[in-house]
């Protein structure tokens, strides 16, 4: 049975997605993009926007990036194995930054002013959070074997440790080239699904 958290979660989502498709439709057109001509687009009231995107800047880099996700069920096509399927989003969360990255940089740092500007509050509206559902649904023919709390503390252990902030450590902290990087980036994933999903279980 769905909570009333799991449906408010679908609610902003769906909202989020609704702005992000409304800012792509007035970039194809080459119309001006800002939060409330968005939220005209969308059929969503500009108090609501504003609660998701405070600027156009944001709103026109994540736009631009949401445009070049795929599907997950795409992602995980024809596997079964939750560990090959965790592995195939971390391995699209990885080469989608590296080809995007300038958008994310520029991403990452607006966020953080934004975080910054607000003192910290409503984070949940900066950030999509795109990465939780992506490994919950690659999890998924794990879920007999984890209970709840289990899968759910996995789910974030792998989303700290992909996408944008985890590429930065590797390539800036690190100074590891692609290769290096991505074979770092695939064992700290290996070393995080032994602690929960053993090999030969």
């Amino acid at each position: 049975m769905r909570s009333i958290d799991d449906g408010r979660v679908g609610q902003k989502a769906r909202t989020r997605a609704a702005l992000l498709e409304a800012a792509r439709k007035l970039m194809a057109e080459g119309a001006l993009v800002s939060v409330t001509s968005v939220a005209d687009v969308a059929g969503i009231s500009r108090a609501t926007a504003y609660r998701y995107f405070s600027d156009p800047q944001t709103l026109t880099i994540e736009a631009l990036l949401e445009s070049r996700m795929q599907r997950t069920a795409a992602i995980l096509a024809g596997s079964t194995d939750p560990r090959e399927r965790v592995q195939r989003v971390r391995r699209f969360l990885f080469e989608l930054t590296r080809d995007s990255e300038a958008q994310f940089r520029q991403y990452l740092a607006r966020t953080m002013e934004l975080w910054l500007d607000g003192q910290g509050k409503s984070v949940e509206m900066i950030r999509g959070g795109r990465r939780l559902p992506m490994y919950r649904e690659a999890l998924e023919p794990a879920a007999e074997r984890l209970d709840a709390v289990a899968l759910e503390r996995l789910v974030m252990m792998l989303a700290a440790t992909s996408g944008i902030e985890s590429y930065i450590a590797l390539k800036d902290v690190c100074r590891l080239d692609d290769a290096a990087a991505d074979a770092i980036a695939e064992a700290v994933t290996d070393t995080i699904l032994d602690g929960f999903l053993p090999r030969g279980d």
